[in-house]
């Protein structure tokens, strides 16, 4: 189900204090996953956190849109077991 149009895209309260604090510096530091990105996010360098460690993400124009959690993996891949042979 998509979002309501009547509703504005979520800008976390973290991005918008960091944004407000370093206006010159071009990267930023976020745990909030569901920030919609925006077009003044553009060329921005990102750090994601996904639990356990922190993404290097550049925004760039195809990815307006879309919520910052999906650029950073919340999983790890499968590894499937090697059978060893008698």
């Amino acid at each position: 189900m998509s979002r309501s149009r009547w509703k504005f895209n979520y800008l976390g309260q973290d991005f918008i204090s960091q944004q407000t604090e370093n206006i010159n510096n071009l990267e930023f530091t976020l745990q909030s996953r569901s920030t919609y990105i925006t077009e003044e996010m553009v060329g921005l360098n990102i750090r994601i956190y996904n639990g356990m460690k922190f993404f290097n993400v550049t925004i760039e124009n195809d990815k307006i849109g879309y919520r910052i959690g999906e650029f950073a993996p919340t999983k790890k891949k499968a590894a499937k077991k090697k059978i060893k042979k008698k």
